[in-house]
């Protein structure tokens, strides 16, 4: 009994010390964070570095305005005049202060919306593009879900408190990851401060829209010199939300931040985490397109290069050095097609370091018509090649017959050609053509 005692206490030691050497290794350089609901990801490759809470439904506050940006860039020109209605100067909450009757253009709306965070632009938005804000919510959910953010449903293109307007933390990495897809939305979002130079106010005074974004600018309170774009939020249902960007050398990585209660830590914290993504991992381009990625042998005299039909980039952990890459797919006969450069030929499953990584497709590097000489060619390399007891002399006269009936077909279809010449310029000589 005693020995068995020792034995147990032994053990209790040895594993006590590998989950604490595993807790050090793991958790030393992660930052303290504000937010109950977390999502990091590189911003490339959509591969996930962290997550907390990400699946779980929270209000998104003015994150929202991402996705009634995305809209307007998609939907309208920057350039289109929009009349202002009755509706938005009213709305509660942040406004740029448009008028009734005023017109602005959609860009300077856009501007309005993503700097000073205007409810007021957003209605505005969507009273164009949609009627109303119901019906533009409906297009903001049915645009959310089109690009994987399916747990998220928008009521109202402003991020306002109603009942059922939520989001994840997951869902809103995916809506900014793919507003970076747009160049208004991060010229936009990255602009410093405007002047509405045609829309003062009634008293005269200049209006003005200045960047809200907390880690943006380098006077910002929590400023973040990595941050490429992003948007805040903040009502007291939803408390601090934010999502963001941020670009360290050719590394783009993507955050979303949902219900956090302090601010500053809230901010700072943004920084820290994004922090420990470019410290603990790398994104790499392992393949550019075009690159030959393996060889297929369709015959003797024929060997297609397979080319990689996209970029390929690859997460990693920072600790890796060697990226080794090969494809394996199912084998096809191409011998009697005709193929173009650039055809696909095959889905190959791409593995990284002996590992499948994902499918892609390959193309052909050359082109390769399947002619009557191919198949002449093909015939004589299958008799040539066949193990039988026919002589040689018979061989030799088989090739003969061929190339003679080869010779007879393009003769014919000569004699054919210039007498369908002749007959034509007959028709058209007797009628005057």
């Amino acid at each position: 009994m005693r020995k068995f005692l020792i034995k147990m206490l032994v053990l209790v030691f040895i594993f006590a010390n590998i989950f604490t050497t595993l807790s050090i290794v793991e958790y030393s350089a992660f930052p303290q964070l504000y937010s109950e609901a977390i999502f990091l990801m590189d911003g490339i490759t959509g591969d996930v570095l962290y997550e907390q809470n990400a699946d779980i439904l929270y209000e998104p506050a003015s994150t929202t305005k991402v996705m009634t940006a995305i809209l307007a860039i998609e939907n309208c020109n920057l350039d289109e005049p929009i009349t202002i209605g009755k509706n938005p100067p009213l709305v509660d909450g942040s406004r740029i202060g448009i008028a009734e009757g005023e017109v602005y253009t959609m860009k300077e709306l856009l501007l309005g919306l993503l700097l000073e965070s205007g409810n007021d632009c957003a209605e505005a938005i969507a009273e164009h593009i949609s009627g109303s804000n119901s019906a533009f919510g409906k297009l903001m959910t049915e645009k959310a879900h089109e690009i994987g953010a399916t747990s998220t449903t928008f009521k109202n293109p402003s991020g306002l408190s109603e009942e059922g307007h939520v989001t994840t933390a997951h869902d809103l990495a995916l809506i900014m990851q793919y507003a970076l897809s747009l160049p208004a939305f991060i010229e936009i979002s990255r602009t410093p401060y405007y002047f509405f130079e045609d829309h003062p106010f009634e008293d005269g005074t200049e209006k003005w829209a200045t960047n809200r974004n907390n880690c943006l600018g380098e006077d910002s309170t929590y400023y973040y010199e990595y941050l490429y774009s992003g948007k805040t939020g903040y009502t007291p249902e939803a408390n601090h939300t934010y999502t963001a960007a941020a670009k360290k050398d050719d590394q783009l990585l993507v955050g979303a931040f949902l219900n956090g209660v302090d601010k500053a830590g809230f901010y700072t914290s943004v920084g820290e985490l994004f922090n420990w993504g470019f410290e603990n991992f790398q994104t790499k381009k392992i393949i550019s397109k075009g690159d030959t990625l393996d060889e297929y042998i369709l015959d003797d005299n024929t060997t297609i290069p397979l080319l990689a039909t996209e970029d390929i980039y690859y997460t990693s952990s920072s600790n890796i050095t060697t990226i080794n890459t090969s494809v394996e797919y199912t084998n096809k006969d191409f011998s009697t097609t005709s193929i173009r450069k650039g055809d696909i030929l095959f889905n190959a499953s791409l593995l990284v370091n002996g590992e499948s990584y994902k499918n892609i497709d390959l193309s052909s590097g050359i082109t390769r018509e399947y002619t009557t000489e191919v198949q002449l060619q093909q015939a004589i390399e299958k008799v040539t090649k066949k193990k039988s007891f026919i002589p040689r002399i018979l061989t030799v006269f088989i090739i003969i017959i061929l190339l003679l009936v080869l010779l007879i077909l393009r003769i014919r279809y000569v004699k054919r050609r210039r007498s369908f010449l002749k007959r034509r310029h007959k028709i058209r000589k007797k009628h005057n053509f």
